[in-house]
């Protein structure tokens, strides 16, 4: 008997994060190519050559950063908060953040002005950063409280 392993499903949301970037199978193909196309033409002409290496360059900073929720635990970066650890949840709406501390005493903060919006005026700018941080922080509150009931929930 074979045992099968179920892909974990993840809700993903674009957040300005300062950790590291997740960059995709594709992502890293495409910019190995260019990059081997560009050192071939930059053997044959140097400046089209530093022209054409702009592509590579563009494409491995211009990765997005993601927000990433799984059903037992959450990845922004290069961190990881298992819901399970959590010990508090401080939510602060002035501040527009919410904090969760782990056991270990390691804090993790979402912040409400790190989510992306196309919006132009600031007043809806504001209003869909607002929504949208609202939306992920009840979704971490949830599965936090779902997976460790004991958990301290609390505002500031």
């Amino acid at each position: 008997m074979v045992a099968t392993m179920t892909p974990t499903l993840f809700a993903t949301f674009k957040y300005q994060h300062t950790g590291a970037v997740q960059r995709s199978t594709g992502r890293k193909v495409f910019t190995g190519l260019a990059a081997l196309v560009a050192l071939g033409v930059l053997v044959q002409a140097f400046v089209p050559g530093l022209v054409v290496l702009i592509v590579p360059v563009v494409a491995w900073f211009s990765a997005p950063r993601h927000l990433l929720l799984g059903p037992r635990y959450l990845l922004c970066g290069d961190r990881i908060v298992y819901y399970a650890n959590v010990r508090r949840v401080v939510a602060s709406a002035s501040r527009g953040t919410l904090r969760l501390v782990s056991a270990s005493g390691q804090s993790f903060t979402l912040e409400r002005d790190k989510f992306p919006t196309a919006a132009r005026k600031a007043d809806k700018i504001a209003k869909n950063k607002a929504a949208k941080f609202d939306k992920v922080a009840a979704k971490i509150t949830e599965r936090v409280q779902a997976l460790a009931p004991g958990v301290e929930c609390s505002s500031a």
